[in-house]
C-alpha cells in the first residue's frame, strides 16, 4: 500500500485471481481425481511420442514447453545447445505441435512428446520423469528446464557447469527462503545420479497428485518438490544468490554502480525517484553509500535478479529472463531491454533478442 493509502489495481486483480482459484479448488477436489486417475491408469496411452534425430545420451534434458501461438526460435537453439553439451533432449510439449514445428525440432532432439496441459510444467515434468522409468533408462544426470525462461546466452554446456560446480545432489538456479521453508525455483533442475536413484526422488514423483489450478501446482510442485527431497535427506543448492550478488556490489566502480541505479526495475514509484535523484548527485562524497544503502532497503521487496538486471546479468552470471506476463517480469524485462540498449548488459543471442524485442512491445 502506498503512502496515500490506495491499493494498487495490480494488487486487487492479483488477489481477485488468488480467491479465484481458491474457490475453484472445491469442485476440483471432487472431479480432478476421478478425470486424472483415468488419465494415469492409460499411462502412457494419451501421449504423442515421436523420435528425434539426436542420440541417446547418458544425460538427458527434459525440456517442457508450452509453445502457443507459435515454437519460438529460441526453443530450437536451445535443443541445439543442449545436444552440443552432451545431453538428449526429451522435449515434453503441453500444447500441439504442428508438422512444422515439429520439423524445426526433430533434428535436435531425442523424443518428442506432445500431451494434454494437465498439471501444468510439473504434470510434463512428471510425464517425462515416467516416460524414462517406462523405457527402463537411468540417466547420469537429468536437466530440467522450462521456456517460462530464456537462457539468453544459449550456452546450455556453460549452464550445467556453473550448476554442477554449485555441488550437491540438486542443484537449480535459486533457492528461495520463506521462514523455515526452502524450495529451488522450478524452471531450472541439474538432479545427480544419487538423487536420481533415491526413494525420496521416486516416492514423490510416483505420488504426485496432479492439478490444473496453477496455485495447488505451486504447492504441489515448487514447494512440495524440495520439501520431499530434503526430508528424504538429499542436499538442495543454488547456483547463484543473494550473498553472491551483494558482494558483487562492493567490488563496482562508481560508475558501473551508477548503470545498476539506472537500468533497475524499481518496484515503486518513490523507489524510481529516490535513484533518479542519487544519479543526478552521482559525484557528491557519500553518493556510493546512499546507492547501496537504497540497494539494500530494495532488496527485501523483490529478488535481486529481476530488480537489479545489470549487476545480476554482469556480476554474477545469472543466465535466465523470465518470459511471464506477471508485473515483476515485465518491468524487468523492460529494465533489461533498455540496458541491452545502452551498452549496459552484453545484448542476448540474436533469437532471444528479437523475441524480447517483441515481447517488451507487447507488454507495452
Amino acid at each position: 500500500m502506498g503512502g496515500s493509502g490506495v491499493i494498487p489495481s495490480w494488487k486487487v486483480k492479483r488477489e481477485l485471481a488468488r480467491l479465484g482459484q481458491q474457490l475453484r479448488a472445491i469442485p476440483e477436489a471432487i472431479w480432478e481425481p476421478l478425470a486424472y486417475g483415468r488419465y494415469d491408469r492409460r499411462f502412457p496411452a494419451d501421449l504423442t511420442i515421436r523420435p528425434g534425430q539426436a542420440a541417446p545420451s547418458g544425460d538427458v534434458a527434459l525440456v517442457l514447453i508450452y509453445p502457443r501461438p507459435v515454437l519460438p526460435d529460441s526453443t530450437v537453439n536451445l535443443c541445439r545447445s543442449l545436444v552440443a553439451a552432451g545431453f538428449a533432449p526429451l522435449v515434453v510439449s503441453n500444447a500441439p505441435l504442428d508438422a512444422a514445428a515439429q520439423a524445426r525440432l526433430a533434428p535436435h532432439v531425442w523424443h518428442l512428446v506432445e500431451r494434454p496441459n494437465i498439471g501444468h510444467d510439473f504434470g510434463g515434468y512428471r510425464d517425462g520423469i515416467r516416460l524414462l522409468w517406462h523405457w527402463n533408462l537411468r540417466p547420469d544426470r537429468l536437466l530440467i528446464l522450462n521456456d517460462s525462461v530464456w537462457l539468453l546466452d544459449n550456452d546450455a554446456g556453460a549452464l550445467v557447469a556453473r550448476l554442477q560446480a554449485a555441488g550437491g545432489d540438486v542443484a537449480g538456479s535459486i533457492l528461495r527462503v520463506r521462514g523455515d521453508e526452502r524450495f529451488l525455483e522450478s524452471y531450472c533442475y541439474l538432479i545427480g545420479r544419487h538423487a536420481l536413484q533415491s526413494p525420496a526422488f521416486r516416492s514423490y514423483w510416483q505420488r504426485l497428485r496432479l492439478t490444473s489450478n496453477k496455485y495447488k501446482v505451486i504447492r504441489r510442485g515448487e514447494r512440495g518438490h524440495s520439501a520431499a527431497l530434503i526430508a528424504g535427506g538429499l542436499r538442495l543448492v543454488p547456483a547463484f544468490d543473494e550473498a553472491a550478488f551483494r558482494a558483487g556490489l562492493e567490488t563496482l566502480d562508481d560508475d558501473h554502480l551508477a548503470q545498476v541505479l539506472r537500468f533497475a526495475a524499481w518496484p515503486g514509484p518513490q523507489d524510481a525517484a529516490a535513484a533518479a535523484d542519487l544519479a543526478a548527485r552521482s559525484h557528491e562524497p557519500g553518493w556510493r553509500a546512499e546507492a547501496l544503502a537504497l540497494i539494500d532497503r530494495t532488496l527485501p521487496r523483490g529478488q535481486f535478479y529481476s530488480l537489479f538486471p545489470v549487476a545480476a546479468r554482469t556480476g554474477l552470471g545469472y543466465p535466465f529472463l523470465k518470459r511471464s506476463g506477471d508485473r515483476v517480469a515485465q518491468s524487468w524485462r523492460r529494465a533489461f531491454l533498455a540496458g541491452v540498449r545502452a551498452g549496459a548488459i552484453p545484448a542476448p543471442e540474436p533469437a532471444i533478442l528479437a523475441e524480447l524485442d517483441a515481447r517488451v512491445a507487447k507488454d507495452a
